[in-house]
């Protein structure tokens, strides 16, 4: 991405403001239908979408927001001054955690102003040996400190960095072969992924793969990127890349999109929340064609400095730690792992459907594209397919609505009840989603009828951090009259509670919490891993129940951390509330 790094300085502060966006919609809106379909099995959820360009450094962002989403790739630099390093050890610690496949460029030199090779480029003036000791450079020191490489990447955006006389396009290709033939010599197992062209060029990329079918250097990767203002045709493109090679005689590799969405820095566009879904949705259809990552952009600088900030490729709001609405896509995305479903999109909506029977869910992402606000009918269609999802002939619906922002923001719960299967089909209608908005919708059996073990919180085992009180108090309105709150005043402190389940199974864990003006932000782990989507208590004075989701508990203890990581701009304080615990076995 050296291009638009070089041109971002020359961009206004674009920081976004933190303030929590109200959830009003607009009048008159446009009706509009979304249907799923349970007897279609699309193949397995992918989470193909679930990359990012330069998306963790060591401290940046907060790690609850990388926790609770599927961070499948990552591509970075090795080292540079205003880049977030893969080499760098927290950074490289944080990101094996993930699970994150890396992908690392060997170009980066070429932006690093205290290199001092620059301005040098692969062939200048007939020399290679220099290329080639700068592509050894990098793959030994990722060997001498361990550090796993997914894919090497050779050259970014060769298309508009080689076009001139004196370092043409052609050129280009002769510097990816000399990389390609130094990597493999080093280690023939080790990953090529080129050519990385700033966008989908039908033209450059069989021009790139003739070129490298006749000098045997076919990257194990074809990549490509698809930086556009609306959702662009990924289906047509990789179906058209398959297609080709097949006809020419190479075997089908993976195919990887690197960055995608976006046309410039500060531009909406680049975390418009309605169209990240259909970007999302394009994706996971695009698996078929052999598509295998998809990796949003990065699009933002933190203010005037150049020194990169690094917000899981804008999802994030730079300066507080919070979600961005389109940070929820891939929230809700983290819990599609089950088989992709068929869907039928009404006019101006994209999405896609998963369901997953070993965790007794149902998932479903739904995108407005258009400007106006929509009055979507929702239709589940084929419930006999999902059993799981009934009981006594009833579901339970939760829909968010999450309104399309650059600043911090937390759904709005707008649905949330039972509905009764009639002719193995329910429809519901959803409320106004506005211009460019999200749902995401969650089904599950019907639990308000279950059998449930429930747990007072004052009466559990507890722990919390050290330092930091954890108190029982009395209050009328709490279950039993008793509630216990946690004071934390700062990120990262927890109260733990332990439960016993008789039985290994997935249960639906419901809380009773309580929202107040000095509340915080909370993310629940359970035996140490994240579930579900982080929770503001900031609000009116209220006592409430959240859904916790569905999640597998063994048999014996289990351990339920609430970490506090963040807190609502308009709070003043990190405090937790949590006064009971309901637990409904779904499987």
């Amino acid at each position: 991405m050296i291009r638009r790094i070089i041109s971002a300085l020359c961009v206004a502060g674009t920081a976004s403001a933190v303030a929590l966006v109200a959830t009003s919609v607009p009048a008159q809106a446009v009706p509009a239908s979304f249907a799923v379909n349970f007897a279609a099995d699309n193949g397995a959820s992918t989470r193909t979408a679930s990359g990012f360009l330069h998306g963790v450094e060591a401290t940046s962002p907060a790690q609850y927001l990388v926790d609770a989403v599927n961070v499948r790739a990552l591509r970075g630099a090795d080292h540079h001054p205003n880049l977030p390093s893969l080499f760098d050890p927290a950074t490289q610690s944080r990101v094996s955690a993930a699970g994150a496949q890396l992908m690392v460029g060997l170009y980066y030199y070429v932006d690093d102003p205290t290199d001092p090779r620059r301005p040098y480029r692969p062939g200048d003036n007939g020399d290679w040996q220099t290329w080639r000791n700068i592509v050894t450079e990098v793959y030994n020191e990722s060997v001498s400190r361990g550090y796993p490489v997914h894919s090497w990447i050779t050259w970014n955006e060769p298309d508009i960095q080689w076009n001139t006389a004196q370092r043409p396009f052609s050129r280009y290709l002769q510097a990816h072969d000399v990389a390609y033939e130094t990597v493999k010599a080093l280690s023939p197992s080790q990953r090529i992924q080129a050519p990385e062209l700033t966008g989908f060029n039908f033209s450059r990329l069989t021009e790139f793969l003739t070129y490298c079918k006749a000098n045997n250097c076919i990257p194990d990767v074809l990549s490509w990127h698809e930086l556009t203002a609306n959702p662009s045709d990924v289906e047509g493109h990789t179906a058209q890349m398959r297609q080709w090679l097949i006809n020419n005689g190479i075997t089908p590799m993976p195919f990887a999109i690197t960055e995608y969405q976006g046309t410039c820095y500060g531009c909406p566009n680049a975390w418009n929340a309605g169209q990240n879904v259909s970007w999302i949705a394009r994706m996971e259809r695009s698996a078929a064609n052999g598509l295998a990552y998809g990796l949003t952009s990065a699009w933002e600088w933190h203010g005037s400095n150049s020194n990169f900030v690094a917000t899981l490729g804008n999802l994030t709001v730079q300066s507080a730690d919070l979600p961005r609405a389109v940070w929820w896509n891939y929230n809700t995305v983290k819990d599609m792992t089950g088989r992709r479903v068929g869907v039928t999109r009404g006019t101006g909506l994209d999405g896609l459907a998963d369901s997953d029977p070993a965790r007794g869910r149902a998932t479903i992402l739904i995108g407005n594209q258009d400007t106006s606000s929509k009055e979507i009918t929702l239709t589940l269609n084929n419930l006999g397919s999902a059993g799981y999802l009934q009981r006594q002939g009833q579901v339970h619906v939760i829909a968010d609505r999450i309104v399309n922002t650059g600043s911090a923001t937390f759904p709005a719960t707008v649905v949330d009840a039972d509905y009764t299967v009639s002719g193995n089909t329910v429809t519901l209608s959803l409320p106004s989603l506005p211009a460019h908005g999200v749902y995401r919708v969650r089904v599950t059996s019907a639990t308000a009828a279950a059998p449930k073990t429930s747990f007072e919180a004052e009466s559990l085992p507890t722990s919390a951090s050290g330092g930091v009180t954890h108190r029982t108090f009395v209050e009328a309105q709490a279950s039993g009259g008793q509630a216990t709150a946690l004071d934390a005043t700062a990120p990262g402190q927890y109260v733990r509670y332990t439960v016993t389940t008789s039985r290994a199974a997935v249960y639906n864990i419901n809380a009773i919490l309580k929202r107040e003006a000095a509340r915080g932000v909370f993310q629940l782990y359970v035996n140490g891993v994240a579930h579900g989507q982080p929770r503001d208590e900031y609000g009116a004075f209220a006592y409430y129940r959240a859904d916790l989701g569905n999640i597998s508990l063994a048999a014996g203890n289990n351990v339920l951390e609430f970490r506090s990581v963040a807190r609502n701009p308009s709070s003043s304080s990190y405090r937790l509330t949590f006064d009971r615990f309901d637990l409904t076995p779904v499987t």
